[in-house]
């Protein structure tokens, strides 16, 4: 483990040394990874999904019989931007030093590959010219093709996969279905942060990539697995922490990975030997300190019904019936169908979440420290 080096990574991937827990996930993703299965990865934003994706990956960084590539299309906007991000992921995993790499190359160049270099990263990006439809769309299939010719096993992550449905041409999900479907050598993880686009894409029986996949569910971490961790990362350093420091920093994070995480970057940067409550406690009042312009933002935003809404969700945790007479009676709401358009509109912006993959679905705020700040105020 590195020294001087705050062992809490809440943003990017680390190494094994900083990621907690996951083994059973970690297992069956590597299995499903191994044996060529497509696998479609669920999971509310900021859970740790793309952690886990680069921690699967990360033994193979070097394999000469297994490629991994990452793709986050996040940023595109339609079908060439997704081309282009995906030979980028390409051209990065095989450079042209390599035999293989220069194979790839003399694809690439009947497309006059422009090659530029991210300011931050100093990575390669790759854009290629692509003029008509039909070269956009037969494009990524012959970057499959190719790979799925080749003496290796390709295993592509493709996150924000949702983000296809934004796109003008309006034929993506069966394009890429179809490049997809007939490949020997190659198998894909999908993944993406809006549950209720990726279940649609995946899970409806009307659209092309339905029945394609195996599932998987990315629920909360172990809270016995993360105590664990979470002790164990201070005592490398030579620091205590109290049982009942850890105790506050699970409930009051809800054990969302991120904003636990987080506050036990913060907690961790305070550099003090002994951690104790207190310590916790005035970490806490500090994020939420720290998060108050924005959430004042989110308040601004928002009517003021949607903010009562929110703010109801907050001091309840859990809602499981949110048109319910006796919740609306609590907190002063209104009328059910006032409730109905208010939570609708908190569900688009993603301020609250549903989350329909427990036995009793109930609605939740997205943001924990959102959460706090409402329920303190």
């Amino acid at each position: 483990m590195e020294k001087d080096f705050n062992p809490f990574v809440s943003i990017g991937y680390r190494g094994p040394a900083y990621f907690c827990d996951r083994k059973q996930e970690s297992k069956q993703l590597q299995q499903f990874m191994l044996n060529g299965v497509n696998v479609t990865l669920f999971a509310i934003r900021r859970l740790g999904k793309t952690g886990l994706i680069h921690h699967v990956f990360y033994p193979y960084k070097n394999s000469l019989k297994i490629a991994c590539i990452y793709v986050d299309i996040l940023a595109t906007n339609n079908i060439s931007d997704f081309t282009n991000q995906l030979a980028t992921a390409v051209y990065n995993r095989f450079p042209a030093q390599k035999t293989l790499g220069r194979k790839l190359m003399e694809l690439f160049q009947r497309f006059r590959p422009v090659i530029s270099f991210d300011e931050l990263t100093g990575n390669p990006s790759l854009s290629l010219t692509m003029q008509t439809t039909a070269q956009k769309e037969n494009t990524i299939g012959q970057i499959f093709n190719f790979l799925d010719q080749q003496n290796v096993k390709v295993v592509f992550a493709i996150d924000e996969f949702q983000q296809i449905l934004d796109y003008p041409e309006t034929n993506t999900e069966a394009l890429l279905r179809t490049c997809i479907q007939g490949l020997k050598n190659i198998c894909f993880v999908f993944c993406g942060s809006n549950q209720k686009m990726m279940h649609e894409i995946f899970n409806s029986a009307k659209r092309p990539f339905f029945a394609s996949c195996s599932n998987m569910n990315l629920t909360y971490i172990n809270q016995k697995e993360y105590k664990e961790f979470i002790d164990q990362k201070f005592k490398e350093n030579n620091r205590n922490i109290d049982v009942d420091c850890i105790d506050f920093i699970c409930e009051f994070t809800k054990l969302h990975t991120f904003y636990t995480q987080y506050f036990c970057f913060m907690l961790f940067a305070k550099n003090k030997q002994n951690n104790t409550l207190e310590d916790a406690h005035e970490t806490a009042l500090s994020i939420l300190k720290l998060n108050e312009n924005t959430f004042f933002q989110y308040k601004n935003l928002l009517t003021i019904s949607q903010w009562n809404i929110l703010l109801a969700i907050a001091k309840q945790e859990k809602v499981h019936q949110p048109q319910a007479k006796e919740f609306i009676a609590n907190y002063k709401l209104g009328t059910p169908a006032l409730v109905k358009r208010g939570l609708d509109a908190l569900l688009k912006k993603e301020l609250v979440f549903y989350n329909s993959a427990v036995e009793n679905p109930y609605y939740e705020v997205y943001d924990k420290y959102l959460m706090r700040w409402m329920q303190y105020k």
